[in-house]
């Protein structure tokens, strides 16, 4: 590209935030829009543009990003966006979403002669903030290359997946083996917690066998300190075990382990943990079990 296109981003919570800021420290003239208008202002300091409404977003830039909740948000914010949105222009949704609702978006911002991407990530709050994220893009290829000089300002690896709403089912793919590790790391540390046995230790032996992963190796130490500061909230990991669940039900693929997950991660929400990290599930198994994951 030899002119840069102005940049919009709509919502600036703990990925957003960052990730329009990365925007910005690559010089794009970026325009935001965000529920709560406090986070806006403190990019305004860095030389963003607010935006009142969505529609302005869509008035003022012709590369628009979107990093919100789930499905109903995405959907609230493209009828606000389609109100004004330019030929020409290009979305790229970043939520992790139903695959089959992105579509469909994709199909109505295509009547208007716009383009649409879905482009979830992963690296949670520390990859959004160090611009290392990796990106699942669905869409046309010319569409992707439109947006991969901005999608390389945000993170470090960016895959085209094919046609729409494949990022999605990429993420989605991503997040259940990632969910069902948690599981089983909460049940075989509270297991071997409750037979005496140092957490630590375990974890050592695990660094140094097959069964090394590395979300354990970066969760086991929060857990063990009981840090569930938010990198990625309990609550959505439960949102998109929903949506695998729904992917699976349409796709007719029989996903029982995870089925039962997504049952106990609710119940740790329940439990009033659904804003910690979603390591915070653990928290399930050792109140059943009467035990702590922690060291002596």
């Amino acid at each position: 590209m030899t002119q840069k296109e102005t940049i919009g981003f709509i919502g600036l919570g703990i990925m957003g935030y960052p990730m329009a800021e990365n925007l910005l420290k690559a010089g794009n003239a970026v325009t935001v829009y965000n529920r709560t208008r406090s986070k806006a202002e403190s990019l305004a300091a860095d030389g963003a543009s607010i935006a009142p409404i969505v529609a302005d977003v869509a008035r003022a830039a012709s590369v628009i990003f979107i990093c919100v909740g789930g499905t109903a948000d995405v959907e609230q914010i493209a009828e606000e966006l389609l109100l004004a949105i330019r030929p020409g222009a290009l979305i790229v949704d970043t939520t992790t979403i139903s695959p089959t609702a992105s579509r469909r978006l994709a199909a109505r911002f295509s009547k208007c002669g716009a383009q649409f991407l879905d482009a979830p990530c992963t690296g949670s709050k520390a990859g959004a903030t160090n611009a290392t994220l990796t990106f699942m893009v669905g869409g046309e290829k010319a569409a992707f290359d439109r947006a991969r000089p901005y999608l390389e300002a945000m993170g470090k690896k960016i895959f085209h997946t094919g046609g729409q709403g494949t990022g999605l089912q990429v993420k989605l793919t991503q997040n259940l083996i990632g969910a069902l590790t948690c599981q089983a790391m909460a049940e075989g540390f509270v297991l071997a917690r409750k037979a005496g046995i140092s957490p630590s230790l375990v974890l050592e032996v695990l660094q140094n066998s097959v069964a090394r992963n590395p979300m354990i190796d970066g969760k086991l130490p929060l857990v063990i300190t009981r840090n569930f500061a938010p990198h990625f909230s309990l609550k959505w990991m439960h949102k998109d075990l929903g949506l695998m669940l729904e992917s699976a039900n349409e796709l007719q693929v029989p996903l029982p382990a995870t089925a039962l997950v997504r049952e106990l991660f609710g119940a740790g929400i329940a439990m009033g943990h659904g804003e910690e990290d979603f390591a915070s599930a653990i928290r399930v198994i050792e109140s059943m079990a009467g035990v702590e994951v922690r060291e002596d």
